[in-house]
């Protein structure tokens, strides 16, 4: 553990001047493990003396007194549960440039819907902050490609599918949702090279629910937004599953599927997850 109340530069070269920098941290705080990671994070570094935890939700509806103290700051850090960036999102779009973006996902912690933390996932957020790994992120954020900037969606920078299932991983899932899966692995592949030309970043997100999350699974986001909530006219509904009564030991157990154009589909084809992610992007 690191001695607490003691100012120190993140960056690792010395110590700070008197005072110490004066920091503010958002956390995402999100409904998953990750999320809940970022917060726990925000508040341990608040205990060690690092910055001091502001609430997101109070900058994102305009509160003055956390605008105040954002602008009073030396460093604004933001702390993602995933390459969504939610926090980073309502940061930026308040005009305010985050000093230190740090992603939980991106430092080997695993999303899941799990809200059980561990002490180790949190004390990793919590080195990353102290040694300054928020900056690298900020450096490698590739600037925006056009659009007036102020955050009305004239530019999107980073495209993140999220494919969310039971099961361990691909293989382990159950069957439409292992199909589902690696239909999304394969239109991510296939649509990367021709958005980067166009500056846009994709990224994919594997999201392990625990079984009592099933009816979550075999669900997809594009930054945030589920897959029938971007085609109109595509209803949920859900059908049974043998796979998943095998998974949870459920023997009624049900498994997502949508309809869409008098077709249901328990594994999401690919023209659709293509067809998603344009409409996310606002290119269709």
């Amino acid at each position: 553990m690191r001695e607490q109340n003691l100012p120190r530069c993140a960056c690792g070269s010395g110590v700070e001047p008197a005072g110490g920098t004066k920091r503010i941290i958002f956390a995402c705080a999100g409904a998953s493990n990750a999320g809940q990671v970022s917060n726990e994070a925000a508040v341990q570094l608040t205990k060690e003396g690092y910055g001091n935890i502001a609430c997101t939700a109070s900058l994102a509806v305009g509160t003055p007194s956390t605008r105040k103290n954002v602008e009073e700051a030396d460093e604004v850090i933001v702390i993602d549960g995933c390459p969504v960036g939610c926090a980073r999102q309502i940061i930026e779009r308040t005009g305010i440039t985050p000093d230190q973006e740090i992603v939980v996902t991106d430092l080997g912690i695993k999303k899941g819907g799990s809200l059980d933390l561990s002490e180790e996932d949190v004390e990793t957020v919590v080195s990353a902050a102290w040694e300054g790994r928020g900056r690298e992120t900020r450096k490698q954020r590739p600037e925006p490609s056009g659009g007036c900037g102020c955050g009305c969606g004239g530019s999107m920078e980073t495209l993140v599918v999220e494919w969310r299932h039971i099961g361990s991983n691909v293989e382990e899932t159950c069957e439409r949702c292992g199909e589902t899966g690696r239909t999304v692995m394969g239109v991510v592949e296939e649509i990367r090279p021709i958005l980067e030309e166009e500056g846009i970043t994709v990224r994919f997100v594997e999201t392990v629910l625990p079984d009592e999350a099933i009816a979550e699974s075999n669900s997809i986001l594009f930054n945030g937004v589920l897959l029938e909530d971007l085609i109109e006219g595509m209803e949920v509904t859900s059908t049974p599953c043998c796979s998943c009564a095998c998974i949870t030991g459920q023997d009624d157990a049900e498994c997502r599927a949508v309809k869409y154009n008098g077709e249901r589909y328990e594994a999401i084809p690919p023209e659709l997850i293509a067809r998603a992610a344009l409409k996310a992007l606002g290119l269709e």
